[in-house]
């Protein structure tokens, strides 16, 4: 091989690594993410399961609770797309709508026997 191409090799090489940690920092902070919403999802199950058990009990429902403050949470960047814009075609006039006449389905012709025909006495 040659000089130029070790090099081109070694590059490429570091900027697969570079992309393999930048896709796991990504999938890290996807399932951060992931668990602080269901961490605040269970948390507000759990609030209506105290409300529905106090209720059953026949004791009054808790007045107002503190809201959960949430933390921002840092969205990666979202690289969009352009979205195609489609032509906008004339319009047209429509026509009155002619009506449909039932054709007819032609009659089965015969088909050709095959084989021997029957009562023939050629074997």
């Amino acid at each position: 091989m040659n000089s130029s191409r070790v090099e081109e090799v070694a590059a490429l090489r570091a900027q697969k690594k570079l992309d393999r940690q930048a896709e796991e920092e990504a999938n890290q902070a996807k399932i951060e993410a992931e668990s602080k919403a269901h961490e605040a999802n269970m948390a507000r199950i759990a609030k209506k399961m105290a409300r529905i058990a106090a209720e059953q009990s026949g004791e009054p429902a808790p007045v107002a609770e503190e809201p959960v403050a949430e933390e921002p949470v840092a969205e990666e960047p979202v690289v969009e797309k352009p979205k195609p814009v489609a032509k906008k075609k004339a319009a047209k006039k429509k026509a009155a709508k002619k009506k449909k006449v039932a054709k007819k389905a032609a009659a089965k012709t015969k088909s050709k026997p095959r084989g021997r025909p029957k009562g023939s006495k050629n074997r």
